[in-house]
Parts: structure tokens; C-alpha cells; sequence
């Protein structure tokens, strides 16, 4: 009798952690809904976050998607334009140079580096990095442009100098993908409680 209970024991010991090892596999190969990001003025592009990202609100009144990485103080937005608002003959590089032109106007311009070519969710992409002084802080971003089949998409990443972390931004970027159209699009996945960050500015930095 003793035995027979030792092997039941045994037997829903192992259930036990085969049931735990199934909701690891499909933890891990899901990523949670509040890591991943849809754009919600356009339904353009999508952004899944890595370890210690949220999202956040207020960053750029224009931004379709943004978040923060609050412990280390690092920023990104996404702003999706629409194909069909640009002429035929808009290059990556062109959506580039305006949009970077926004950005420097309201720094006080100290760098800039680039075009570095890369590849970003399967799409052409082009970055500069960039370094100025904002409201008297010094502030190094990644400036991103992403030509999509739908869209041209500017992800701008940012933090003061000494948080500056390319490789956790690019780590970032490996997240970008465009959001398809039609019903494969969806714009319910977001965060149920986004950080609020008061701007007072299009490139606001806190």
C-alpha cells in the first residue's frame, strides 16, 4: 500500500511539472499584451517592448506610439506618415532629412552622425545619431526612419548623455514592425495603465 501511494505521489509530482514547464513555454512564447504597443491614431506600426519598457503618454502630441524606460530614463515615439500624403518619388532618405530637421530646429545642435542603412522590421531603414542641448540638458537620440510599404515611420529614442545606450535602443528597434492593413490590423493591444509625462514641446525631454 505504501508503495503504490509512493508512486501516485510520484506520478502527480511529474504532472506538477509538466504543467509548469507548459506555462513557461507559452510565457515565453507569447509576449504579454502590455509589452506590445499599436499604433492608435493611425493603426500603422506596432512596438514590441523589451524588459523594463512601458508605455507612456504626452511625449509628442503627433506620436501614434510611445514609451519609457523609467529607471534608466530613456524615451521613444514612433510618428507614422501615411504613403499616400508623400509624391511618388519620397525616399527614405528624403522623410529623413525632414523630419530630422524638425528635431535639430528646436536643439541646440552639438552632433550628428550618420546615415547608418539597416534593415528594421523587414523594411529600409536609415539612422543618424544625434546629440544637443535641450532647455540646458544635454541629450543624445537615435533618429530612425522606417519606409514601410504603408507608411514612412520616424522612431525617435532618446536620454540624457551619460544614459545613452545604443545597443539597448537598437535592441528596441528590433521590436518595430508595420502594422498590416485590414482585418489583420488591431488596435486593442496596449497597456492598461500608460505613465503620463507632461511635454511642453513636439521633442519635450524629462
Amino acid at each position: 500500500m505504501d508503495t503504490i501511494v509512493f508512486l501516485i505521489t510520484i506520478s502527480a509530482g511529474a504532472l506538477v511539472v509538466r504543467y509548469k514547464e507548459r506555462l513557461r513555454f507559452f510565457a515565453t512564447a507569447r509576449p504579454s499584451s502590455s509589452r506590445v504597443l499599436v499604433d492608435q491614431v493611425l493603426g500603422l506600426s506596432r512596438l514590441e517592448l523589451p524588459e523594463g519598457w512601458r508605455q507612456a503618454r504626452d511625449l509628442n502630441e503627433t506620436a501614434g506610439i510611445e514609451a519609457i524606460h523609467a529607471l534608466y530614463g530613456r524615451h521613444v515615439i514612433v510618428i507614422s506618415d501615411a504613403i499616400e500624403d508623400f509624391v511618388p518619388e519620397m525616399t527614405v532618405y528624403e522623410h529623413s532629412v525632414n523630419t530630422r530637421a524638425e528635431l535639430t530646429n528646436n536643439i541646440r545642435l552639438i552632433s550628428c552622425s550618420g546615415p547608418e542603412r539597416r534593415i528594421i522590421g523587414g523594411c529600409e531603414s536609415v539612422q543618424y545619431e544625434i546629440e544637443g542641448f535641450f532647455q540646458q540638458t544635454r541629450i543624445k537620440y537615435l533618429h530612425t526612419t522606417v519606409a514601410g510599404r504603408r507608411a514612412f515611420h520616424q522612431v525617435l529614442a532618446w536620454a540624457t548623455r551619460s544614459r545613452y545606450d545604443r545597443a539597448a535602443f537598437d535592441d528596441l528597434l528590433n521590436g518595430f514592425s508595420e502594422q498590416p492593413a485590414g482585418r489583420d490590423a488591431d488596435r486593442s493591444t496596449t497597456p492598461a495603465e500608460p505613465i503620463h509625462v507632461v511635454a511642453h514641446s513636439q521633442y519635450e525631454i524629462h
